[in-house]
């Protein structure tokens, strides 16, 4: 069942047009075809290139589906599978809230870094956020980022964080110029602070993790710009490796 029974902004029916992303991570495009009483939905096993999606009992899937106010997403469990003919289905059930995935207009580099992620509080980001002094303040988890962007990171979780909830991020990241408080700092021995707030967190994959989207807050116009550099920067030297094709 789903596991917040709060009304989702918008809800999955009959004859959507939805993408799968499958455990492995690949995304295949399939219809919702029915619905037992506000139950389960039967989706078709997407396929490609004559291969069906491997999907198997018990599996935890995202499915993806588009409305004019954007782009949502909930998590899944296959409960059974089904033949007819020659065509392969599933029974999904929903286990969370369809949640709006923001399409941020700037570029997501995929990176990987530590972040710490701390409580929010006025005297702590005055304090905390315009320094490079410890204070002593415990971290609430030491995570990775999936990507950043000039507007905000993608982070893998243990916790399930609200939405719009705000904390204050510790980046330690490889290389960023920022000016930050009084002038320019190239200085990597201190991590960058920002404040961010919570935008999305649904469960990532089967790894009892979460992939926690949050928006930057406050960003000065210089840290932008140090921020657009480091993406730019990372950008051209994953393209060199050959991540980026």
């Amino acid at each position: 069942m789903v596991k917040d029974q709060r009304i989702a902004e918008e809800e999955i029916v009959i004859g959507d047009r939805v993408d799968i992303v499958a455990p492995a991570g690949q995304v295949y495009r399939t219809m919702v075809e029915d619905r037992l009483d506000n139950g389960p939905f039967l989706v078709g096993i997407p396929s490609r290139k004559g291969i069906y999606m491997a999907v198997a009992d018990n599996d935890d899937i995202y499915l993806v589906f588009y409305r004019e106010t954007g782009r949502y997403i909930a998590q899944m469990k296959v409960i059974a599978l089904e033949n007819r003919g020659a065509v392969r289905y599933m029974w999904l059930l929903q286990k969370t809230i369809a949640q709006k995935n923001q399409r941020r207009e700037a570029f997501r580099l995929p990176v990987s870094f530590n972040v710490h992620i701390y409580e929010y509080g006025e005297d702590i980001e005055k304090s905390f956020v315009h320094s490079t002094d410890d204070f002593g303040t415990v971290a609430t988890e030491a995570v990775n980022s999936r990507d950043i962007s000039v507007t905000g990171i993608s982070l893998i979780t243990r916790k399930e964080y609200e939405l719009d909830d705000k904390y204050i991020l510790e980046m330690h990241m490889d290389l960023l110029y920022v000016e930050e408080r009084d002038g320019p700092s190239a200085d990597m021995e201190s991590a960058l602070r920002l404040t961010a707030t919570v935008k999305r967190c649904v469960p990532w994959r089967a790894s009892k993790t979460f992939n926690t989207g949050m928006q930057f807050l406050g960003v000065s116009k210089n840290m932008s710009e140090g921020l657009a550099k480091y993406v730019l920067d990372e950008q051209q030297k994953q393209i060199k490796r050959g991540r980026l094709l």
